[in-house]
């Protein structure tokens, strides 16, 4: 499902509340850190942070990567317009989404192995850390 991310690689979206200040990249085994204030250029000197968004590995339509707390549209079945949340499942140990509409419906993004969704099947259309009232409809927590 890391079809956006070199292996060994982990990246992370730096926040403090909902300014996004910085990017952080993994790589390998070693634990090696870089930074970055925009994803083009890595060095590495640490960006002062409150909060980190794990990136789930794929990138939308767009060609941007994804990061947990987004809200993307996706496609399932003939629709291609549902709006949901990109979040980790404790529970289910995976990346799903939390659809917006319907919050019982919890799509994971891969089962087995198997990738449910292609880019083209996700686009970015906004921060769920900056809309505070749906966090709390949704029943999730920025900690």
């Amino acid at each position: 499902m890391r079809n956006g991310l070199k292996p060994g690689e982990t990246r992370y979206r730096l926040r403090d509340g909902t300014k996004i200040v910085g990017y952080m990249r993994e790589m390998g085994g070693g634990g090696s850190q870089w930074f970055s204030k925009d994803q083009f250029w890595w060095n590495g000197a640490m960006i002062a942070h409150e909060h980190v968004d794990e990136c789930i590995g794929l990138k939308d339509r767009n060609n941007r990567f994804l990061f947990e707390l987004d809200i993307v549209e996706y496609a399932m079945g003939d629709r291609r317009d549902r709006l949901g949340a990109l979040l980790w499942s404790h529970k289910q140990d995976c990346w799903l989404i939390k659809d917006i509409d319907d919050q019982e419906l919890l799509v994971p993004l891969d089962v087995e192995g198997l990738s449910l969704f292609d880019s083209q099947d996700l686009k970015f259309h906004a921060f769920l850390f900056t809309h505070p009232d749906l966090m709390v409809e949704l029943g999730v927590r920025d900690d």
